[in-house]
């Protein structure tokens, strides 16, 4: 198949029927700017390009956690990271982070596939602001699995994400 945005959009949706139609193109991702997330393989020149307006407007799983930045139990909205990743990622054994002040966090895949590691966009019922911690926050249930509430997990919690690569 000829490597044309339609031909990558159908690869895109046969890897990720619940998300079809959530790929940008470079061009429109550039015209997002912020409000997306780049996921690829390490080396990769192309990748996925979520933006935060379309994954918002599919359907969200909550998280009811505590952090060690807020106070009390917090309402989060977005989706487990491992629904939303490639199968060809699910399968690598890294994840490589990077936020939007350009710090980098690199973290074993089975914090995905085991630790539920959870994308957030929404919090409080309301879309995350750059100031705030958005767009992206991945964070783990600290509430319901007490035994990640350690610095070594509080450290792997990348808010500002903009950009996840696996190896």
């Amino acid at each position: 198949m000829p490597h044309t945005v339609t031909a990558r959009r159908r690869r895109f949706c046969a890897t990720f029927p619940p998300l079809v139609g959530l790929a940008l193109s470079a061009g429109e991702a550039e015209a997002a700017g912020e409000n997306c997330l780049v996921i690829r393989a390490r080396g990769a020149r192309e990748g996925m390009v979520l933006e935060r307006a379309v994954l918002d407007a599919a359907p969200r799983d909550t998280l009811l956690t505590h952090t060690p930045w807020t106070a009390g139990p917090q309402r989060f909205e977005g989706r487990p990271l491992w629904r939303l990743l490639p199968d060809a990622a699910l399968a690598a054994t890294v994840l490589e982070l990077e936020a939007l002040d350009s710090y980098r966090m690199t973290l074993p895949m089975e914090d995905a596939r085991e630790n539920g590691l959870f994308l957030a966009w929404r919090h409080g019922g309301a879309l995350m602001p750059v100031r705030d911690r958005g767009p992206f926050w991945l964070l783990y249930p600290w509430t319901e699995r007490p035994a990640l509430d350690t610095p070594l997990y509080h450290r792997r919690s990348t808010w500002q994400l903009t950009r996840l690569e696996f190896a």
